[in-house]
């Protein structure tokens, strides 16, 4: 039988979806899914902005968002991100980069969101330069040089945007979120963070479901 697809829709620079990514990662190690990464675009156009105006929002929820989750987002992330407030918060440059990664390794979209996301929240580096991504280039064994070229193509800009379309027309204007297609159907398992045992039994019933419905 098929396996169900899981969409993650995601943005590399939620909070939220980085506490998602541990639950996530187990979902995907555990191989009952079929898994595509679909990045949000929570922050583009006109809300291009500098990190300093949601600072003091993100130091206030933060330890919120750890309690729940299990992440810490670390001092490095605070020094160099929070504190330092210069970073220009634009989601393009990370769904960039995760839909040249996406299409030389279609199986591992999961590790490489989380390895991306990673980069910003453990080593708080600048999702919109091209030397932030080539730690994850190397380790999942891409070339560089390819890498760079392809960061500054449209053709990926325009596979970005049109990921931030998809999700759009999908009615998901808040992440993390996940959808799962089972069926020949699309489910909304998930709006905002859920632990693993809860999005764990929600993608079972809709298993289960979609296997009643098909009979």
């Amino acid at each position: 039988m098929e396996k169900p697809k899981v969409y993650y829709v995601q943005d590399a620079l939620c909070g939220w979806c980085y506490g998602m990514g541990p639950v996530i990662s187990r979902l995907y190690e555990e191989q009952e899914y079929t898994f595509e990464v679909l990045s949000g675009g929570m922050i583009r156009g006109n809300n291009v902005r500098p990190i300093s105006g949601m600072a003091a929002y993100i130091k206030q929820t933060s330890p919120r968002l750890e309690e729940m989750t299990g992440v810490k987002l670390t001092d490095t992330y605070h020094r160099e991100i929070l504190d330092k407030g210069t970073y220009m918060s634009n989601s393009e440059p990370p769904a960039v980069a995760m839909a040249i990664l996406k299409e030389q390794f279609p199986e591992q979209q999961v590790p490489l969101a989380a390895a991306i996301q990673e980069q910003h929240f453990v080593e708080g580096l600048d999702l919109n330069e091209v030397e932030t991504y080539l730690p994850v280039v190397r380790a999942f064994g891409a070339d560089e040089a390819d890498f760079r070229k392809k960061f500054t193509d449209e053709k990926y800009l325009a596979k970005a945007r049109e990921e931030f379309e998809l999700v759009e027309n999908w009615g998901i204007n808040g992440f993390p979120a996940v959808v799962c297609e089972a069926g020949g159907k699309l489910y909304l398992a998930a709006r905002g963070f859920q632990s693993y045992e809860q999005l764990s039994a929600t993608l079972q019933q809709v298993r289960q479901e979609s296997q009643a419905a098909g009979k």
